[in-house]
């Protein structure tokens, strides 16, 4: 639930403070990438075998594996935002890419929103 909250916070990219989204999106990386960590200290509600896959299985998702580079700092990675409209404080659409070190850009809505997919699969794959 945790998970959902912040993501649905880095949907709502119009009209807020750059550093609050900002904030919110560096929140949504790192609980995106600690889920597989809560899912293995989840002794009660997981079983061993399970936890133990989905550990596993987490770094075979592409968009799971950047959201975790992201959480850790990677020095290959870099972040900017910029604002659209509005007066560049808290108005108009906050656009917040990472950009790798090949000058690839992605979108942190269109990266969320593929590890929010990436863990609908292996919680619907594993029942949890």
């Amino acid at each position: 639930e945790r998970l959902q909250r912040t993501f649905m916070r880095v949907l709502d990219n119009q009209d807020r403070k750059l550093a609050e989204y900002e904030d919110d999106a560096w929140h949504f990386f790192q609980n995106c990438w600690h889920l597989k960590d809560w899912i293995q200290n989840d002794r009660k509600g997981v079983a061993k075998a399970t936890r133990a896959k989905i550990k596993g299985e987490v770094k075979s998702y592409p968009a799971l594996v950047l959201v975790g580079e992201l959480a850790k700092k990677s020095p290959h990675l870099e972040v900017r935002s910029t604002i659209t409209g509005g007066d560049n404080k808290t108005h108009g659409d906050i656009l917040m890419k990472i950009i790798d070190e090949d000058g690839e850009e992605l979108l942190v809505k269109a990266l969320a929103t593929d590890a929010m997919k990436n863990w609908m699969v292996i919680i619907r794959k594993y029942r949890i």
